[in-house]
């Protein structure tokens, strides 16, 4: 995003929002000097912290675990935000936010993160945070071929998602299963309603950042054609904000593809004032696995230059 444009965004941020994204600016900053401590404090006590292997999905004592060993070596890692979005969700006590960033990495190229931070005590902090390093349209077969055949070879186990422990959480389960299910069947008007008038959704590379009217657009054409897509959820954790409206339901979900193997859906989803679970936020990924993580976002980087 040009500096003029960010700029502008950033200024049509509320307070509070402004406030969120800080926290983040703060959390990268604190990585990437190996401030464990520092960094460590812009982490929620409940937060989870999701991996770009499927097999990573850690709590925050064991993602603290995980990081101390890097952090004593003074190592640290370095992402910084090249684009952003926050939004506020819709609670008059402004201390729940969803957010999509485009990073930049100095390991491993263009990297991408989506995830909601929540206030407590006048600080905003992550509580929920997915990695993953998005693979461009032109190289997505190639790869996601690679790693299809990788998996087979090297099979890797899910990290285990939440139970579904309340009926806010269950009502949003299954609007997410309503629309893979309208997707396959390239039933558009039942997959559009499932979105909220303002929701984003986000490709597998990293230019599909659409507005819904812009996924619509792009979309219907291939529902009309009786065309759609199948992506089978395996595992699911689904996660109440800690809203007095019970309204804000975060998301991730590994799913199967015919076509790609193994990806990921992460976002949000809210009820409306109608009583109905919508999707405000999905961004779709090719999970990398770790083992080829270096080689393919290096060979990413080759051919965008």
């Amino acid at each position: 995003m040009p500096l003029i444009a960010l700029t502008l965004a950033i200024a049509l941020q509320t307070a509070p929002e402004q406030q969120a994204a800080a926290a983040l600016d703060q959390m990268h900053a604190a990585a990437a000097r190996a401030d464990s401590a520092a960094w460590a404090d812009r982490l929620a006590p409940d937060l989870v912290w999701i991996g770009n292997e499927t097999s990573e999905r850690w709590n925050r004592e064991a993602f603290l675990a995980f990081a101390a060993p890097v952090f004593a070596r003074g190592e640290g890692w370095t992402y910084s935000a090249r684009e952003r979005h926050v939004t506020l969700a819709p609670d008059p006590c402004a201390c729940v936010a969803w957010f999509d960033e485009v990073l930049d990495s100095a390991t491993y190229g263009t990297a991408r993160g989506e995830g909601m931070l929540v206030r407590r005590d006048g600080e905003w902090r992550v509580l929920r945070y997915a990695l993953s390093y998005p693979i461009p349209n032109d190289l997505a077969t190639g790869m996601t071929t690679e790693i299809k055949a990788f998996e087979v070879a090297n099979p890797i186990v899910d990290a285990p998602g939440d139970g579904v422990d309340s009926r806010e959480e269950e009502a949003a389960a299954a609007t997410l299963n309503a629309l893979h299910r309208a997707a396959a069947e390239a039933d558009g008007a039942t997959y559009f309603d499932l979105f909220t008038p303002d929701a984003t959704y986000i490709g597998t590379d990293v230019t599909e950042h659409w507005s819904v009217a812009e996924f619509r657009a792009y979309a219907l054409p291939y529902f009309l054609q009786g065309r759609g897509w199948t992506y089978t959820p395996r595992s699911r954790a689904l996660t109440l904000a800690p809203l007095d409206c019970r309204c804000v339901v975060w998301f991730d979900e590994a799913l199967d593809s015919q076509s790609y193997g193994t990806s990921r859906g992460t976002g949000v989803l809210v009820r409306g004032d109608d009583g109905k679970w919508r999707i405000a936020l999905y961004a779709l990924t090719f999970p990398i696995p770790n083992a080829l993580a270096r080689d393919m976002t290096a060979r990413i980087r080759a051919a965008a230059q």
